[in-house]
């Protein structure tokens, strides 16, 4: 009862629901031209920055959904129908556009595809690149940890890895060791 009782000032005195809704129609359903316009603002130069793809994604449908809410829409017949899929489209390549660089490979593959995905099927796509990344960069630290590990367990048990510099591996093609003491060779054979 609190929200409503600065509401309830100007409606007291009605004299039906019908002046009730007309008087809270005339004071509450006006488009805000000036949130219209920051919107058109902000909606194109939104970026994913350092969140993730979920994060930014949300921060873009909620600019997305109150720009709906803001303008009024249009009944779906077949002439506005292609006006809804252009902004369809328009919102895809927004979304794609603020994506990171590092999404550059699945972006284009994305825009490539035919007929165009949706916004959210593409936001399903991606998603499921940034888990395989997780995977990936969490598989790939534990590795160099085993490959440290081996390098100082070799250093430890072998006196003949002394860097030098004129020595060549012809293994790992690296600088500093020989075949008979590459650490990468002896942790294919483990």
């Amino acid at each position: 009862m609190n929200t409503v009782s600065p509401l309830v000032n100007g409606i007291v005195y009605a004299n039906n629901a019908h002046e009730v809704w007309t008087d809270l129609q005339d004071r509450f359903d006006k488009i805000n031209g000036s949130r219209i316009y920051n919107l058109h603002r902000e909606i194109p130069t939104i970026s994913q920055g350092t969140s993730n793809v979920s994060a930014y994604h949300s921060r873009l449908k909620l600019l997305w959904d109150e720009y709906s809410a803001l303008i009024p829409s249009l009944p779906i017949t077949p002439e506005t129908r292609d006006s809804i899929d252009h902004s369809e489209q328009q919102k895809l390549f927004q979304f794609l556009m603020g994506l990171n660089k590092s999404y550059n490979a699945i972006r284009s593959q994305i825009i490539l595809m035919s007929p165009s995905p949706s916004v959210s099927r593409a936001y399903a796509m991606l998603i499921h690149e940034e888990s395989q990344r997780t995977v990936c960069t969490s598989g790939a630290s534990m590795n160099e940890t085993n490959e440290s590990t081996a390098l100082m367990s070799s250093r430890d048990n072998s006196q003949k890895f002394k860097r030098h510099n004129n020595t060549y591996c012809e293994y790992c093609k690296n600088k500093g060791h020989t075949k008979d003491v590459c650490y990468k060779l002896k942790l294919n054979f483990c």
